[in-house]
């Protein structure tokens, strides 16, 4: 079977990496007003020019820091020839550890300079969808903003604005300004975090308890949901090191993906079915008693009492909802949970105030018993002594470490199981807040971090609540009439999208801020062109705290055509309606205003001026070690311990992490004969979300296509090259199709957040689930979107 990630026959279709090929795409004319290749305006290939040997005095070298959306924390070194952006690298005065820059780093370059840029505020002159724009000025745009903005305040109040955002842009102040709700989307990258966060109250994005770094002190790493060496390339080096320390690396995806191929194990799990693993893990564990007693007795809730006919914690005072009780052995009575110690009973039935009692370990004994081993091979695919093997490796092989991450698993319709299984898994064996043992992703390296403070503005100005979430908007009655769209948030954020279309027809008024021609533009009122991170008309306009340093942006060119910085764009809002004085002049006042009071970095003497001096990033001090969480064993909860038995959802079933099928995806639903295949969208080395679509480089790498078995290939007489139409009953689109035996049998497989430009027709998002999981209501951050609970069927088109 192939180790690869893609299909090596689709540069075919996508286009070999020249310099011919660069050159020609580089002049390519756009086909919209307002686009960098437009007609009339100033084209890339302007901007771009062959290589040439160039004196010493037209270069000077910046040193900044990378994008937002990429999670790989980098600083950069950036050439600057004759005003141009020339070339990205490393930034080579840190530490060799912390050097490092991937193809996304490299191909800015292009993506600076794509054809794709939006070079001009634009106004919509058709319908809504139809891509039909005039180009105008700035301040015949602002003025249009200004008075949808005044008109809809007047109408129906400062709440009925909604400021969507994605990563990227970094319009902070903006919302709470406006008096706008707003919120990065909750219905993505927060599914295991939903079922794990409640445990410790830690990151409902399911963040590292325990730095990468930490992971040569681990011995049994479970890396699932996520493909770690390509959604997050920069963690490369933890993830060798740990390998090359003797840790025992084991990789749970449907494919074999590039992490899978450089583990120690693969096991091939069935879509959507985690959580069943891990329940079969948790079962062999408390069935042979590989558990920790003193680390459960002292450090979680297994002790405390539970009526054993209702479900329901006992308590000796019904006023306070934390007065837990646990059986103390040496005393033979129940007593405080506070006064736990050595003797407390784990195990066992008393009455207390004539009810039957038993411990909570007791109580997820008796729930196990229906998720046996054999059920779990059964339900998730995998042979059961494999499954067993590795509960056993990682409850008695030593530190381990449970990581969890996203893009994969957490895109189904009830991932708060998995993560709330996991919880259940740490807590047994206590592998969390020592060397090498904890749980969570660590995309971005979770590792050490400074407080930097936001700029205050006056009380008044908060951003409101909304009873409604915003991926609910279409479906939900609310009162929003004005979206403000921060990037590409409406193919990013909504599934389903021919269901979106009335929504966004009946909305008063939307504004998109934005880098790129992306598939959100096209339902826009107006459009205001914002420039990258290297593009300012400031030095310095953002600090940031980095995986254990702190990075300043510097400018390395002014902002192309006509777009502005994020800042200055918010500013400009602002004074649309009255309201810049609450912001500082420019963004470098604001930086140096965050530098100058943020305690953390005073403490460490990090000054801007020290930034500066230090081509643009510090390492942070005591950070020689990794980060490690919770190494005093303390927790965040009503108990201070590790609270792994959710009584709040009860009346949902999932008190303890309990098996429930996906809404779609499967063995047994009826639609399956229909549309047999289940589709996924996966993260990959060549972009984040949809950001870097517009990088004509990585597109020439790995464009837009549908991958499948060869088996599956055969049985539709399909062959390379393909075009092939993906449809459901919500909708479909049309794109190349390629074999790759890499690919799961019975699955179709595209990289995430493909635009519709780079299809021949339609969007992957067209067919995508928009289910919202009953449990919704009961989950910290809602239900997610279930993407890849998603079936299709795929025929040639």
């Amino acid at each position: 079977m192939s180790g690869t990630n893609s299909a090596t026959s689709a540069n075919d279709v996508c286009g070999a990496l020249t310099r011919r090929s660069f050159l020609k795409a580089a002049g390519a004319t756009a086909g919209a007003v307002g686009l960098a290749g437009a007609a009339g305006m100033t084209s890339t290939s302007g901007w771009l020019k062959p290589a040439q040997a160039h004196a010493a005095e037209e270069e000077k070298t910046v040193y900044t820091l990378h994008q937002f959306m990429c999670t790989g924390r980098c600083s950069l070194k950036c050439t600057v020839r004759e005003g141009r952006l020339a070339k990205v690298e490393p930034n080579d005065t840190v530490e060799p550890y912390y050097r490092h820059c991937c193809m996304k780093g490299i191909s800015e370059i292009q993506h600076v300079y794509s054809d794709d840029r939006l070079q001009q505020p634009m106004k919509r002159t058709g319908e809504r969808g139809s891509n039909e724009f005039v180009a105008i000025t700035w301040d015949e745009a602002l003025e249009i903003v200004g008075e949808e903005l005044q008109k809809a305040w007047g109408k129906y109040g400062h709440e009925t604005v909604y400021v969507s955002s994605s990563n990227e842009p970094r319009f902070g102040q903006l919302a709470a300004l406006l008096g706008a709700a707003t919120g990065v989307e909750p219905g993505i990258d927060r599914g295991t975090g939903n079922g794990s966060a409640p445990a410790i109250n830690g990151d409902v994005f399911g963040g590292g308890t325990n730095e990468s770094r930490d992971w040569v002190n681990t011995k049994t790493l479970i890396i699932a949901g996520t493909n770690l060496l390509e959604s997050s390339m920069m963690q490369a080096n933890a993830f060798l090191d740990a390998k090359e320390a003797g840790c025992d690396i084991i990789v749970l995806d449907p494919h074999f993906s590039t992490t899978a191929g450089k583990a120690n194990q693969w096991v091939p799990i069935k879509p959507g079915t985690d959580a069943a693993f891990y329940l079969g893990m948790i079962t062999y564990i408390v069935e042979n008693k590989l558990y920790d007693e003193d680390y459960m007795r002292l450090h979680t809730t297994f002790p405390l009492l539970v009526d054993e006919t209702t479900g329901v914690l006992l308590r000796s005072d019904a006023s306070d909802a934390a007065s837990f009780m646990v059986w103390d052995s040496a005393r033979g009575a129940a007593v405080s949970h506070t006064e736990a110690g050595a003797t407390t009973a784990l195990e066992g039935t008393f009455t207390v105030n004539g009810a039957s009692c038993i411990t909570l370990l007791d109580l997820l004994k008796k729930n196990q018993k229906q998720y046996s081993t054999a059920w779990a091979e059964g339900t998730c695919g995998v042979d059961q002594a494999t499954i067993e093997e590795i509960a056993r490796k990682y409850a008695t092989a030593g530190p381990a470490y449970l990581a969890m991450g996203q893009g994969g698993s957490d895109k189904y319709s009830n991932p708060d199981i998995i993560g709330h299984a996991g919880m259940v898994l740490t807590a047994l064996t206590g592998n969390i807040g020592k060397p090498g043992a904890g749980y969570g992703h660590c995309i971005g390296g979770a590792g050490w971090g400074v407080d930097i403070p936001a700029w205050p503005l006056p009380d008044e100005f908060t951003s409101p609540e909304l009873p409604v979430r915003a991926d609910r908007f279409p479906i939900q009655q609310n009162d929003v009439h004005v979206i403000i769209s921060l990037g590409n948030t409406f193919q990013q954020y909504w599934a389903n999208s021919h269901a979106i279309t009335d929504w966004i027809n009946g909305l008063d008024f939307i504004l998109h801020i934005g880098m790129y021609y992306e598939d959100s533009v096209r339902f826009a009122d107006v459009v205001l062109p914002v420039c990258s991170k290297f593009e300012d008309t400031v030095e310095h306009s953002i600090v940031r705290s980095d995986y254990n340093h702190v990075n300043l942006q510097t400018k390395c060119i002014d902002p192309l055509f006509e777009s502005k910085p994020d800042f200055d764009v918010m500013r400009l809002i602002a004074q649309s309606v009255g309201l810049e004085q609450h912001l500082p002049e420019n963004a470098e006042d604001m930086v140096r205003w965050q530098i100058e009071n943020s305690d953390d970095l005073k403490e460490q003497g990090i000054t801007l001026e020290a930034l500066m001096e230090n081509h643009g990033s510090i390492k942070m001090a005591g950070t020689d070690e990794p980060r490690r969480a919770f190494t005093d064993l303390e927790f965040d909860t009503p108990t201070g311990k590790m609270e792994i038995y959710y009584e709040d959802v009860l009346s949902t079933g999932q008190a303890w992490p309990n098996w429930e099928e996906n809404n779609e995806v499967y063995d047994g639903n009826p639609l399956m004969e229909k549309y047999p295949l289940q589709f996924t969208q996966t993260r990959t080395r060549f972009s984040n979300h949809s950001h870097f679509k517009a990088a004509t480089w990585l597109q020439q790498l790995r464009g837009t296509y549908v991958e499948l078995n060869p088996v599956d290939m055969e049985s539709r007489g399909l062959s390379d090259g393909d075009v092939i139409e993906g449809f459901n009953d919500r909708g479909s689109f049309k794109c190349p199709v390629f074999a790759n035996e890499a690919v799961r049998p019975g699955t179709a497989r595209t990289l995430e957040a493909g635009w519709s430009k780079h299809m021949v027709e339609g969007n992957t998002q067209n067919v995508t689930n928009d289910h919202i999981n009953p449990r919704d209501e009961f989950l910290p951050t809602g239900a997610p979107i279930p993407f890849n609970d998603t079936l299709i069927e795929v025929k040639k088109a």
